[in-house]
């Protein structure tokens, strides 16, 4: 080691502090909080989208479990049955029920199911999903933040020969009562 004359072995040349100032100190806690703010606001719409890749992969897994109940009444010859479907809880089509899924009632649960929860309206004949994190959904007309699915059959007149038609079926879906926005 070369020592410089006239400096100390230990000791700082004058005017050179060690550590930060306050000033340096404030700046970087200043941009420290701004990137955790970033980081935070990041993470929740991450949640969000997550919530809703979750709801609809529910939805999916019971709209696929309704077209293979329709197929199985269809190949067994039990058509007539196709229809009591639509008044059905969706959910007892599953081999499980979601995690979230809250149950069957026979009044508006709204207020009552967890957010983030599935819930059948007997009266309606819906399955419900009310939203947890919904700062990206738009609300419908009644201001509620909830989706809400319904199981749809439909039929169309096939004429056989002429003067003659059978009402054949034509769809069978599990989709949103109303469109909705959410991101």
């Amino acid at each position: 080691m070369r020592l410089i004359p006239g400096l100390r072995v230990g000791h700082r040349p004058a005017g050179r502090h060690a550590g930060f100032t306050l000033f340096e100190l404030i700046v970087v806690v200043c941009l420290l909080a701004l990137m955790i703010g970033i980081l935070l606001n990041r993470l929740q719409v991450y949640q969000e989208a997550a919530e809703k890749a979750a709801m609809k992969q529910t939805a999916a897994a019971i709209k696929s479990a309704l077209q293979l109940r329709v197929a199985d009444y269809m190949v067994n010859g039990r058509e007539g049955e196709i229809d009591a479907l639509a008044a059905k809880n969706p959910v007892s089509w599953l081999q499980e029920n979601p995690g979230n899924y809250a149950g069957e009632f026979f009044a508006d649960a709204y207020v009552r199911v967890p957010p983030g929860s599935w819930y059948y309206d007997l009266n309606r004949q819906e399955l419900i999903y009310v939203i947890n994190l919904g700062d990206n959904f738009k609300p419908g007309p009644d201001g509620r933040k909830w989706i809400r699915y319904r199981v749809r059959i439909g039929y169309e007149d096939v004429p056989l020969q002429p003067g003659v038609t059978r009402k054949m079926l034509s769809a069978v879906s599990f989709a949103p009562v109303q469109p909705y926005v959410w991101f």
